[in-house]
């Protein structure tokens, strides 16, 4: 009798990057830390345990929507980590069925001190963070502000590091830390878990993250409310 094996993978995580020069970062912060108090004298909603910070009123604005050519430059890389996330999956950007419904995107402003409690941004599609601004000392704490991403199935098993006992191979993969780099924008799944580890330095640590939904999930949202973003398809293309 022939044997036959069958490759399944169950837990297929996308993570995708896309870097340029930091010609943007400083006008962001400048922006965001501008629109701070503006946004703070709206209702928080707790976050990843944070409620003080603007995080908690991510629900009520749009940074692709402020009119600064920063937040177009932003919005063009956005577009193009789409793009090139679709391609990592194998989906065509142009199919009705991946056309974007809705982007949402947000500030964090983080200071010394501060971080976010594991979390997740499901049930959207796809998530990215843009960094924009953290200590960059060299001699900063080690793990200070990184993102920490934990592959799903493996956050409520693995403790991490050497346990007492023996040490399970898996645990060498279960978490990804990313260091804080201003520039970077990262695409992933919206169920992974990731957090953001404690930050230290005296410049504020300030990020963007942003949810996209598309077309092929149907979702129940009115995506013509102010906090979210929809690109047509002639700026999808030229970016």
């Amino acid at each position: 009798m022939e044997l036959r094996t069958e490759e399944i993978n169950l837990w297929p995580t996308r993570i995708i990057t896309v870097e340029a020069d930091q010609d943007i970062t400083k006008g962001l912060a400048k922006i965001i830390m501008n629109k701070e108090k503006e946004i703070l004298k709206g209702q928080a909603i707790e976050v990843a345990g944070n409620s003080k910070g603007i995080t908690a009123h991510w629900l009520e604005y749009n940074v692709l929507n402020w009119d600064y050519p920063e937040c177009r430059e932003l919005r063009r890389r956005v577009l193009k980590g789409f793009k090139e996330y679709c391609k990592s999956v194998g989906e065509d950007y142009r199919s009705p069925e991946f056309r974007i419904s809705g982007i949402s995107c947000w500030a964090n402003i983080l200071r010394n001190g501060e971080g976010l409690l594991i979390h997740h941004h499901d049930p959207a599609w796809i998530s990215a963070h843009f960094q924009v601004q953290c200590n960059q000392n060299p001699d900063k704490p080690e793990g200070s502000g990184e993102t920490v991403y934990y592959r799903p199935g493996f956050i409520d098993r693995s403790h991490g590091d050497r346990q007492a006992g023996s040490v399970s191979l898996w645990d060498e993969d279960w978490k990804i830390n990313k260091d804080p780099k201003p520039g970077r924008l990262a695409f992933f799944p919206s169920y992974l878990r990731h957090e953001v580890r404690p930050y230290i330095g005296e410049i504020a640590r300030i990020s963007i993250a942003l949810d996209v939904y598309v077309a092929k999930q149907k979702a129940l949202i009115n995506f013509a409310a102010e906090r979210w973003w929809v690109p047509d398809m002639e700026e999808l293309e030229k970016a």
